[in-house]
């Protein structure tokens, strides 16, 4: 986003210079400025778009990991009964 930031920058500036001198120079600052502005717009749009697909694989991953102790456990809670009752008998 930076790079299309600065990229943009010297356009902005000639396009500034160019709209003091005619009323066809202002519209074509005005669409300059309009498609620069959609453009950092769609950059928005992706850059929120990678981070909740990455905020959905950290959620997915901390579940996982989440249901892999609580089976662990489980199989360890039913191992030590096993364990008690072959004791017992």
């Amino acid at each position: 986003m930076r790079k299309t930031t600065f990229a943009l920058m010297p356009a902005l500036a000639l396009g500034i210079a160019l709209a003091a001198c005619s009323e066809s120079s202002q519209d074509n600052l005005s669409d300059s400025l309009d498609r620069a502005g959609s453009s950092i717009e769609n950059v928005a749009d992706g850059a929120g778009e990678r981070i909740e697909a990455g905020a959905d694989r950290a959620g997915n991953a901390l579940s996982n990991t989440a249901d892999d102790v609580g089976d662990a456990l489980s199989d360890g809670a039913d191992r030590t009964g096993e364990a008690i009752d072959n004791t017992t008998r």
